[in-house]
């Protein structure tokens, strides 16, 4: 009799963990979302293009393009010559990403001309955190299953199966069928990693004094605005610095800081309030770094995760009303990495009002097909 094999938990864990199914995913929404937003913030800062590309020897010499960059046949910066034509090329492929139109290549274009673009920011000293997240999780969704939900590439195969065979339903056809979840679960690994690095960035360079609260009063109490009077700091790198000198661990240079934007007399006031406590400020610097380097919560299902996701929510509108920096991109994959199904199911509301919607949703019987799984 032949011995039987038996699977490992650890395995069927993994297994359940990354590969069920589920069409309760919003991975769909997230492209849309993150596309949208990325091209609109290009376009506000850069208008259309004609102020990244331009040749500026002093300024594009200051940082090196990226490894990738090195890798892609591009020019960097691009000749101004060029510019008008990529911007072109760039909404399109922008258009076609959002509204699903070969979606997947589309998407993966998009990432890697944000890149070049961002490339072309950082070499010239400006540093923008949002799109170093959103870039990694559009090149996520050209590979993830259930990326093209609400895509017309979807409605282009329902219109085709329509027409062939008479049959199919408009909304789960565009909805798409049930995705493995490892798309969402790698985005959720990859925000883990992003707050969880910053965390542990403010211990390894700032020690434990960065805890005093000191750097956050250094934002607030008005030296880091420009809109308050004061001679303010200004952190550059000669050109006479060595290499090894010049940046940290060869990824990242020393010489730079946030600067604080809000403009607002009553924002400005608050933050002059709050940097004036040292309790307070003690308390947002040691809450910041605690809630960082707890960022591995988002890998639990269930209220842990939830939680986490409101509370970096939460921690992206104070710094927005406070510094005018809202991050808004990390706040909407924030919002929709929330399970809602599960948080539905969990949450106490009245039974009458809970059996009403499920009665709406009754006659969407695909719906509950292949969908019994927390994402």
């Amino acid at each position: 009799m032949e011995k039987q094999t038996v699977r490992p938990k650890w395995v069927s864990f993994l297994d359940q963990y990354f590969f069920a199914k589920t069409r309760f995913h919003t991975l769909g929404l997230i492209r849309i979302a993150l596309v949208v937003l990325g091209a609109c913030h290009i376009y506000r800062k850069f208008r259309f293009m004609q102020g990244i590309t331009y040749i500026n020897a002093e300024l594009d010499n200051l940082q090196e393009p990226s490894f990738l960059m090195k890798m892609l046949p591009f020019p960097f910066p691009l000749e101004p010559e060029y510019a008008q034509t990529f911007a072109y090329f760039y909404y399109i492929i922008a258009f076609c990403a959002a509204v699903g139109l070969f979606t997947r290549p589309a998407l993966f274009i998009f990432g890697l001309a944000t890149i070049y673009i961002i490339d072309v920011e950082v070499s010239r000293g400006f540093f923008n955190h949002e799109a170093s997240l959103t870039t990694q999780t559009l090149l996520i969704l050209a590979l993830a299953p259930g990326a093209t939900s609400f895509s017309v590439d979807n409605l282009l195969k329902w219109a085709y199966r329509r027409y062939k065979t008479g049959t199919g339903n408009l909304l789960p056809a565009i909805i798409g069928p049930p995705a493995s979840v490892w798309g969402i679960k790698l985005i959720l690994i990859l925000l883990a990693c992003v707050y969880f690095t910053a965390g542990v960035s403010k211990i390894r360079y700032g020690g434990l004094a960065w805890l005093d609260g000191q750097t956050l009063t250094h934002y607030l109490d008005g030296s880091a605005s420009p809109y308050t009077e004061g001679n303010k700091p200004m952190f550059i790198g000669p050109k006479n610095v060595p290499q090894k000198e010049k940046w940290k661990d060869g990824f990242g240079i020393y010489t730079y800081s946030y600067g604080n934007r809000q403009w607002s007399n009553f924002w400005q006031k608050v933050g002059h309030a709050l940097a004036a406590n040292k309790f307070l400020i003690t308390a947002f610097a040691v809450s910041a770094t605690l809630f960082e380097l707890s960022a591995f919560l988002l890998l639990l299902n269930g209220w842990p995760r939830v939680f986490y996701l409101l509370g970096a929510i939460m921690m992206h509108k104070s710094i927005g009303f406070l510094m005018n920096l809202p991050f808004i991109d990390y706040q909407v994959l924030c919002f929709l990495l929330i399970d809602w199904r599960w948080v539905y199911e969990h949450i106490p509301i009245g039974y009458g009002l809970r059996q009403r919607i499920d009665a709406a949703f009754s006659n969407f019987k695909w719906l509950n097909k292949q969908t019994n799984t927390s994402i």
